[in-house]
């Protein structure tokens, strides 16, 4: 029912029994080795804050037992006095872009043993700070809602590639503006800003790509059920990583994808290697120019028509932002 809160106690929480995570990564071999290391960092974190995560490679390339003493080394839990388990789940190099669909085969023999699942590439960083955010978000979206739509929805995340400005590139060391500018949108969806029972939110449409995606236990055994989440298997890394879940056809499970109104950059995820084929809008600008009621990257400025709900926000950003022009609009007022 609407108001039943007893899914509170079987929500997942460090230091609980439902701290178990599954992180599962798609990499092909080791051409992605500098980000999939970060990766286990990231992973190893998750473990000293609480959390007791596996990881899962999903690789092309068989590990010899030194590389599989290295990572094991380098995933060393000083909470646990041991390493993060990690799994490594080998296929013939044949599989090709197939080789993106095998998690979710993986996942249905590991469902009661997990409480968040995890999937992304293996250049994404998903961070522990990503999964502390993305779970505490989940839970207030669910807890405002009068009914069971909340699993119609999904707090998503924003990819950004970063290229970095200053010295080589510059003849002078770093400006301000050359370090808030180096973090640069990848994609340039439609944000769409929205009130979901008077909070304020993103809803990103158009393209929704973001290379990973984060679920707990209790939403991917209601997808099952509404989409058949675990038997999708598509060759396109894109299908597995974003399309499945966001797309509004057949054999997609139409969620809306959404972003906290006031937290772009804590949803913002890096994709690790440097791209030319990115946009130039700087991430930090874009959150900016999104809280003061603007459109994220029009230039000249472009104002938006903000839902109720966003009037605290864009306030607050006015006032941070333009002084001078807050004073002036209230004088007139």
């Amino acid at each position: 029912t609407s108001n039943d809160k007893s899914w509170l106690t079987k929500y997942p929480a460090a230091y609980t029994p439902r701290n178990r995570v599954m992180g599962m990564i798609l990499a092909f071999n080791y051409d992605h080795i500098d980000p999939l290391m970060l990766i286990m960092g990231q992973y190893q974190s998750m473990c000293e804050g609480g959390w007791y995560p596996t990881v899962v490679v999903f690789t092309t390339v068989e590990w010899s037992l030194q590389m599989k003493s290295y990572i094991k080394q380098k995933t060393y839990c000083q909470r646990i006095n041991g390493s993060v388990p990690v799994i490594v789940d080998v296929h013939p190099q044949s599989i090709g872009f197939a080789l993106g669909a095998e998690h979710r085969k993986f996942m249905g023999h590991e469902m009661n043993n997990h409480d968040v699942f995890i999937y992304h590439e293996d250049d994404i960083i998903f961070k522990h700070s990503h999964l502390v955010a993305y779970l505490a978000e989940s839970k207030m979206l669910r807890l405002s809602l009068k009914d069971n739509s909340w699993s119609n929805y999904c707090i998503g995340f924003q990819r950004y590639r970063r290229l970095p400005r200053g010295a080589p590139h510059h003849a002078n060391n770093y400006g301000e503006q050359d370090i808030y500018e180096q973090d640069l949108m990848e994609e340039t969806p439609n944000f769409r800003p929205m009130c979901i029972e008077n909070s304020p939110y993103l809803a990103v449409e158009g393209n929704i790509h973001q290379g990973m995606w984060v679920l707990t236990k209790e939403h991917v055994d209601i997808l099952q059920e509404k989409c058949g989440f675990l038997n999708q298997s598509s060759p396109s890394r894109e299908y597995m990583s974003s399309f499945s879940l966001f797309y509004t056809k057949k054999y997609h499970c139409s969620l809306m994808k959404i972003l906290p109104g006031a937290r772009l950059t804590t949803f913002v995820i890096h994709h690790y290697y440097q791209q030319r084929h990115v946009s130039w809008y700087p991430v930090f600008q874009s959150d900016e120019n999104i809280r003061a009621g603007y459109h994220y990257y029009a230039q000249p400025k472009v104002k938006v028509d903000m839902p109720a709900c966003w009037t605290s926000i864009v306030t607050s950003a006015l006032a941070e932002q333009y002084p001078p022009l807050l004073s002036n609009v209230t004088a007139a007022r």
